[in-house]
C-alpha cells in the first residue's frame, strides 16, 4: 500500500510538472465523461430506475389486447385501459392470484386555496393504491379502503410531497384544512412520502383523490358503472414466489368468466369480433419501473444518444492514449535508467496506470461539473407538453457512482496500451542515447496512427448520424401543415373544473369568443375542443349512409369539436360546402365537415355534401349527422402524422363539453396580445385559470421536440468528435515530423522543394483519413439503419449526407495536418543535420 501511495504522489508531481499536457488531457476526458454522465442521468430516470416503492420487482402492469366494444381513453396503450366494473371484478376475483390490484387515472384539476386558484395535476386512485405500493405518508395518513366505498361520499385528498412543499411551503398546518378542488370542498388528510411521484415516469400528480369521487372531479363524465367505458389503468402486486407467467395462467379462468358476463353488453360487435373479445387474455408486463408510456417513444432515441456519447468518449480516450504514448516516448531514458537500477517492468507499468487513473479521475471530477451544467440545460429545454415532468437535475449517489465507474474504466482503457509500450524498450540502446529520446520506434508510430484511424472511423459514424438527424429535422420543419401557423396564439380553459354545467360552459365559450374577436389587433378567433399538434386524438368507428363496409374494414375516423369560422381562421382551405356558423348550435340539425381523405374513401364517385353518417356501428345505428362541407387535409395531432380520416363537428352540439382551446389570429406580436386574452377571461371569471398560453408556432416546435433534442445532441457529439479527431491527427503528424526531421533535412538538402515536403506529410494525412473513412462508412450505414424509424424523409444510405460527412472529414484532416506539413516545409537542412 505504501508503494502505491508513493506512485500516486510521484504521478501527481509528474502531472503538475507538465501542466499543458495535463490540462489538455483533463479537458478532453471531462467533455467525454461529462456528456456520458448527462445522457446517463436522463436515461436512468426514464428507462432504468425502479419505482421508489416496496419490492418494486413484484409489480406488474395489466394489459388485455383485443376488441373492447366501447369507448376507450388511452395515454398511449389501448390494451392497458379497463372499465371500472372490470377492475372491480378482477380485484374481487383475483384475491387468490394477486396480493393486490390498484387502479389509477390522471386528471387535470383546478385547486383553490391560500387565496389563489391554479391548475394542478391530479390522480384518481383506488382506496388500496398506497397500500399495494407500500407507500407511507410523511404527514397525516394516506387512503385506505374505507376512503373509497361510496360514490361522492369521500371528499378527502392526499398531497404529493413536492406539491405540498411548492404550494404550501411544507406547512404541517395544511393537515385537515379544506381546498376547493374542481368545485368540491376536499379535506387534506395527508402528504405522501418524499420522492414518490406516482407510478408513471413523466407524470407528477400533485393531488391524489379517491376513485369514488370521479363524478365530482369530472363533472360531465362519470364512467364508474359503464362496462363499455375503458379508461382505467391497473397495476398489481404478485404474490410472493409467483412468477408473471404462472400468475397469467392463474388469472385466465377468472378473466374468461368476466368476459362471458360482459358479452351480452357488446351487442354492437360483429360475430367474429365477439369471438375475439371472448378469447382475450390478461398479459402482465413488468411494472417495477411503473407504466411504460413515455419509455416507448424515448427508449430508442436515448439508446442511440448513449451510443453516440460512448463513441465520443472512445475518441477522447484515443486522443489521451496518443498523448500518453508521446509522453512515454519522451520518458524512455528515465524508464531505462530506473529499470537499470532494478525497477521491475510491472512496477513501472503500475505507476503509469496509476498516473492514467489519476488523470481520468481528475477528468471525471471536472466532467461532473460539465454534466451538472448539461443536465440542467437539457431538463430546462424539455417543454411540459412532452410529458416528461419531474426529471431531476441533482447529482445523486447513483450518478456519482456511474461517473466514478466510467472514469476508472476510461483510465484503464486509455492507460494500458501506453503503459505497456512505454516499458517495452531496448535497455542498452536507450541508455546509449544522449538526452531524452523521442523516437519511440516504428511500432509505436504505427500504433499511434492506428489510434488516429480509429478516431476517424468513429467520427465518420457520428458525423453521418448528425447529418441524418439534421436533414430529417429540416424535412419536418419544411413540411406543409395544411394551415397557417404564423401570428396565431392559443390558450385553453376548462370551466367544468370550476363547476360549470355544459350549457353554462357553451354560453361562456360563445361570450368569450365574441369578446376576443372585439380586441384591437385580433383578425379572427375560433376554438377547438382538442388542441392541435399536442399528440391528442379522439376517434370512433362510423356508419356512412350509402357505404357498405367490408368485413374487417377499419371504419375508425378521427374527430374534433370546433367553433364557427375555424377553417378560415386556421387557413385551412374549404374545398366544398360551408363552414360552421353560430346557427349550428344545440337546437339545430346535427352537422359535420369532413376532410378530403374521408371524402375520397367514403364518397369516391359521389358528392358527400348532404350525405349523412353516425358514430358507432350495427343495425340499430341511424346516420343522422349531415355533411355540410369538405376541407383540405391538415395536420392535427403531430407534425409527423400521415393523412387520416377526419370529421369536424360544432362544439356547441356536444352535450358534455367542458374544456376548449381558443385560437386567435392577430396583427400584433403574439406575446403582446397575451395580457389582453388573460384579462378577457378574468373579466368573466377571475377564478378560472387559463393554461397552455402559447403561439401555434411554438406548439409546432414543441411537437418536434424529440427530433430537435436528438438532432442538437447528435450535432454536438459530431462536432466534438471532429475537433478531437483533428487534435489527434495533429498530434500524430507533429510527432511524425519530429521523428523524421533528419530525413526531411536531407531531402531538402538534396533539392526537394517546400511544397514537396508539405505534400509528403499531407499525403500521409490523406491516407489516414481515407482509411478511417472507408472503415467508418459501413458502421455509419448500420447506425442509420438502426435509427431509420426516427428519421423523416431520409434514408440511412442518403448519398448527400455521406458526401457532406466526407467533405467535413477532409476539412478535419486538413486542419490536423496543416501545421505539421507547414513545419516540415520550413525545416532548415543545416539545423536538422546538426540535431543528431
Amino acid at each position: 500500500m505504501q508503494t502505491i501511495w508513493q506512485d500516486l504522489r510521484y504521478g501527481a508531481r509528474m502531472l503538475l510538472k507538465n501542466p499543458g499536457f495535463t490540462l489538455i488531457a483533463v479537458m478532453t476526458l471531462a467533455l467525454g465523461i461529462g456528456a456520458n454522465t448527462a445522457i446517463f442521468s436522463l436515461t436512468d430516470q426514464i428507462l432504468l430506475r425502479l419505482l421508489p416503492v416496496e419490492r418494486p420487482e413484484e409489480l406488474v402492469v395489466l394489459r388485455s389486447p383485443g376488441p373492447k366494444g366501447g369507448k376507450v381513453w388511452s395515454d398511449g396503450d389501448d390494451a392497458a385501459s379497463f372499465s371500472y366494473p372490470m377492475y372491480k371484478d378482477l380485484r374481487d376475483r383475483g384475491n387468490n392470484v394477486f396480493s393486490g390490484l390498484l387502479a389509477r387515472f390522471a386528471i387535470p384539476l383546478s385547486v383553490a386555496g391560500a387565496g389563489q386558484t391554479e391548475r394542478a395535476d391530479g390522480e384518481l386512485v383506488s382506496g388500496n393504491y398506497f397500500d399495494v405500493l407500500g407507500v407511507r405518508p410523511d404527514l397525516g395518513r394516506v387512503f385506505n379502503q374505507e376512503d373509497d366505498r361510496a360514490p361522492g361520499a369521500h371528499p378527502v385528498i392526499v398531497l404529493s410531497h413536492a406539491y405540498w412543499t411548492r404550494r404550501f411551503g411544507a406547512d404541517p398546518a395544511i393537515l385537515n384544512k379544506t381546498l376547493m378542488v374542481n368545485g368540491t370542498l376536499m379535506t387534506v388528510i395527508g402528504v405522501s412520502r418524499e420522492g414518490f411521484r406516482g407510478v408513471q415516469v413523466g407524470q407528477t400528480p400533485d393531488v391524489f383523490i379517491p376513485m369514488m369521487m370521479k363524478a365530482q372531479m369530472t363533472p360531465n363524465w362519470n364512467g364508474l358503472d359503464d362496462h363499455n367505458d375503458y379508461w382505467l389503468a391497473i397495476m398489481g402486486r404478485l404474490k410472493p414466489g409467483m412468477s408473471r407467467a404462472r400468475t397469467e395462467e392463474a388469472v385466465r379462468p377468472g378473466y374468461r368468466s368476466i368476459l362471458e358476463d360482459e358479452l351480452p353488453l357488446k351487442s354492437r360487435l360483429r360475430a367474429e369480433t365477439r369471438q375475439r373479445f371472448l378469447e382475450k387474455r390478461i398479459l402482465l408486463d413488468d411494472g417495477s419501473k411503473g407504466r411504460q408510456i413515455l419509455q416507448v417513444d424515448a427508449k430508442k432515441p436515448f439508446l442511440i444518444l448513449m451510443g453516440m456519447a460512448s463513441l465520443a468518449l472512445l475518441i477522447a480516450c484515443a486522443n489521451v492514449a496518443n498523448l500518453l504514448l508521446a509522453r512515454g516516448a519522451a520518458r524512455q531514458r528515465e524508464i531505462a535508467v530506473r529499470m537499470a537500477l532494478g525497477a521491475w517492468r510491472w512496477r513501472l507499468m503500475r505507476q503509469f496506470l496509476l498516473e492514467s487513473l489519476l488523470l481520468s479521475l481528475i477528468g471525471g471530477a471536472v466532467g461532473l461539473v460539465v454534466a451538472a451544467w448539461t443536465i440542467q440545460g437539457l431538463v430546462a429545454s424539455i417543454p411540459p407538453s412532452v410529458g416528461a415532468l419531474g426529471l431531476s437535475t441533482d447529482l445523486n449517489p447513483r450518478l456519482l457512482g456511474f461517473a466514478l465507474a466510467l472514469s476508472t474504466l476510461t483510465g484503464l482503457l486509455f492507460g494500458v496500451a501506453p503503459a505497456a509500450r512505454a516499458t517495452r524498450l531496448n535497455l542498452e540502446a536507450t541508455l546509449r542515447e544522449q538526452g531524452s529520446s523521442v523516437s519511440g520506434g516504428l511500432s509505436s508510430v504505427r500504433f499511434r496512427k492506428a489510434l488516429v484511424v480509429s478516431q476517424i472511423v468513429l467520427t465518420t459514424v457520428l458525423l453521418v448520424g448528425a447529418g441524418l438527424f439534421a436533414r430529417s429535422l429540416n424535412n419536418l420543419n419544411r413540411l406543409d401543415l395544411g394551415l397557417r401557423a404564423d401570428h396565431l396564439i392559443a390558450f385553453s380553459v376548462a370551466p367544468e373544473l370550476n363547476g360549470y354545467s355544459p350549457l353554462r360552459t357553451i354560453a361562456f365559450f360563445d361570450d368569450l369568443r365574441q369578446g376576443i374577436a372585439a380586441l384591437p389587433g385580433v383578425r379572427s378567433v375560433s376554438a377547438a375542443e382538442i388542441p392541435i399538434l399536442t399528440d391528442s386524438n379522439s376517434s370512433s368507428n362510423v356508419t356512412i349512409e350509402g357505404y357498405q363496409a367490408q368485413e374487417h374494414e377499419d371504419m375508425n375516423i378521427y374527430n374534433n369539436r370546433i367553433g364557427p369560422d375555424y377553417f378560415a381562421m386556421m387557413g385551412i382551405p374549404l374545398l366544398g360546402g360551408r363552414e360552421f356558423t353560430v346557427a349550428d348550435g344545440a337546437g339545430g340539425p346535427k352537422v359535420a365537415i369532413i376532410n378530403e381523405t374521408a371524402a375520397r374513401r367514403f364518397f369516391a364517385n359521389r358528392n358527400p355534401l348532404g350525405s349523412h353518417f353516425a358514430f358507432g356501428a350495427g343495425d340499430k345505428v341511424r346516420p343522422d349527422i349531415e355533411i355540410v362541407g369538405v376541407v383540405k387535409d391538415s395536420k392535427h395531432a403531430t407534425v409527423r402524422e400521415e393523412k387520416r380520416l377526419f370529421a369536424y363537428l360544432p362544439y356547441a352540439q356536444k352535450t358534455e363539453l367542458g374544456r376548449i382551446t381558443f385560437y386567435a389570429r392577430t396583427d400584433q406580436d403574439v406575446a403582446s396580445i397575451a395580457p389582453s386574452l388573460r384579462r378577457e377571461v378574468e373579466r368573466r371569471d377571475s377564478n378560472l385559470p387559463i393554461y397552455d398560453l402559447k403561439s401555434l408556432r411554438r406548439q409546432a416546435d414543441e411537437s418536434l421536440f424529440n427530433d430537435r433534442f436528438l438532432t442538437f445532441l447528435s450535432i454536438c457529439f459530431g462536432l466534438l468528435a471532429a475537433a478531437l479527431a483533428a487534435i489527434g491527427l495533429y498530434g500524430v503528424m507533429a510527432y511524425t515530423v519530429t521523428r523524421r526531421i533528419r530525413e526531411i533535412g536531407i531531402r531538402i538538402a538534396l533539392g526537394a522543394t517546400q511544397g514537396r515536403m508539405a505534400w509528403l506529410i499531407l499525403r500521409e494525412v490523406a491516407l489516414l483519413a481515407l482509411a478511417g473513412l472507408l472503415a467508418g462508412v459501413p458502421l455509419a450505414f448500420a447506425l442509420g439503419r438502426a435509427a431509420e424509424s426516427l428519421l423523416f424523409g431520409v434514408k440511412a444510405g442518403d448519398p448527400l449526407i455521406f458526401a457532406a460527412a466526407s467533405l467535413l472529414l477532409a476539412l478535419v484532416a486538413l486542419l490536423g495536418g496543416y501545421l505539421p506539413a507547414r513545419r516540415a516545409a520550413k525545416v532548415d537542412p543545416m539545423v536538422a543535420l546538426r540535431r543528431e
